[in-house]
């Protein structure tokens, strides 16, 4: 059986994956949700830290820290989103660890990118404007979305049931982990698996369509970008086949 873990993307928290999670347990596998540190469960914890600290490494040491806490054998990281790069580092520190790499609508960072360096195709000019303006400020939180009509806008969670468990549960995203790029070129990393998993949101086909051309295996769902809310079992469903084969 094997073993998932499902990283959740920018705002969000481990709860994101309260209707999946389930079903991965169902069909016999591991899958643990952690929380990143400053976010979700954890989100008191930024209030605790120097918000430098808050970064992206941190974000790895927190998912490779249960890899080798846990002597994790042969993992399967599932990152949405932000959380792609999340999984790049990762992957440089303990690529022996890990089965493969899936990518939920994620980033796909080369060598010293940062998140901010992914944003223009994913969300626009206006949006990247606006998180530079906050990196150059040293403003220490990105605020999430307050209102239904916005995660409706913004990643097509348009279900009243849904709206109403995310949003109170939505903590602001530590800037840092916006602005500190990765740093990659472990050949063992580069090796692992890696497949993409693409929604109908047209930000990220830029992304899927490099990852194609990198041969790796394409999944598609039509919804927004938060498939493991709008469209939990197809995407349960498309997890379960790649860890069969």
């Amino acid at each position: 059986m094997a073993t998932f873990i499902l990283i959740h993307g920018a705002w969000h928290g481990g709860w994101c994956w309260w209707k999946v999670a389930p079903l991965l347990r169902q069909a016999g596998h591991t899958a643990l949700t952690p929380s990143l540190t400053g976010l979700g469960d954890r989100a008191h914890l930024a209030r605790l830290m120097p918000p430098a600290s808050l970064n992206l490494d941190l974000h790895v040491h927190d998912i490779s820290a249960i890899l080798e806490s846990n002597d994790l054998q042969d993992a399967i990281l599932v990152a949405h989103a932000y959380a792609g790069m999340v999984i790049a580092g990762v992957a440089e520190l303990c690529p022996e660890r890990i089965a493969a790499l899936v990518h939920v609508n994620a980033v796909v960072p080369s060598d010293g990118e940062a998140m901010i360096d992914q944003l223009q195709a994913v969300r626009g000019p206006e949006f990247v404007a606006g998180i530079q303006q906050r990196i150059s400020d040293g403003t220490p939180f990105l605020p999430p979305p307050t209102t239904a009509a916005e995660i409706a806008q913004r990643w097509a969670i348009t279900d009243p049931a849904d709206q109403s468990f995310v949003l109170p549960r939505l903590s602001p995203q530590p800037t840092q982990t916006f602005a500190q790029p990765v740093t990659t070129g472990n050949p063992k990393a580069a090796a692992l698996r890696r497949e993409f998993i693409l929604t109908g949101e047209s930000g990220f086909d830029t992304v899927a369509a490099q990852a194609a051309a990198s041969n790796w295996p394409l999944h598609q769902i039509p919804t927004g970008h938060d498939p493991m809310i709008t469209e939990p079992r197809q995407l349960a469903d498309i997890l379960l086949s790649i860890a069969a084969n």
